[in-house]
């Protein structure tokens, strides 16, 4: 019997641009190590991931399949084993929500320059390296805090913005799938 694979749950404003990109590429890159799921902080309930976004994550051979946005939730929060979120505005929404600091919700851009400093998760299968990330984060957090820098709305604006946002989220990812040892899986 295979281990369960770790929950991670990507988070942005609408869960139509950005986490969905988040959330089809980490389940690509992690495999059966992740199950992989997203949500909005005001999810557009109804809509699906905007063309925009599929045609620049295509870019980088992801196909994002039909989506249906998803309401963030607490519910959500507690079975997330790592929450990865796209600006501080969401970081905030989920303090509130969860009552202070989740310390396994990160920026996605903190989180991937905290894993350029944070010891390897523990972990001797792909499965529990992921399931270990959020603390091996949270104790690179606790010694020397990196910025949650924001990873910007391309909502309504150009070809360029989606295109450099989609750059960012495949930069970062990479960065997590490399120093958790997930590209092995």
């Amino acid at each position: 019997m295979s281990p369960s694979p770790a929950r991670v749950t990507m988070v942005c404003t609408g869960n139509i641009c950005r986490s969905p990109a988040m959330h089809y590429l980490a389940q690509r890159e992690w495999g059966d190590a992740a199950e992989v799921t997203s949500a909005g902080i005001y999810a557009e309930i109804g809509m699906d991931a905007t063309h925009e976004m599929r045609r620049s994550a295509q870019r980088y051979g992801l196909t994002i399949p039909r989506h249906r946005p998803t309401q963030l939730d607490r519910a959500i929060l507690s079975r997330a084993d790592l929450v990865l979120v796209a600006t501080q505005q969401h970081a905030r929404w989920i303090e509130q929500e969860w009552g202070g600091v989740a310390e396994h919700a990160f920026g996605i851009k903190e989180a991937a320059e905290l894993a350029q400093r944070a010891d390897a998760p523990a972990g001797s299968t792909a499965h529990e390296r992921l399931a270990n990330a959020a603390a091996a984060l949270h104790a690179a957090r606790l010694e020397d805090p990196a910025p949650l820098r924001s990873l910007d709305d391309p909502w309504a604006r150009d070809e360029a913005t989606y295109d450099r946002v989609m750059g960012e989220i495949v930069d970062d990812l990479s960065v997590l799938t490399g120093w958790a040892g997930l590209s092995d899986r």
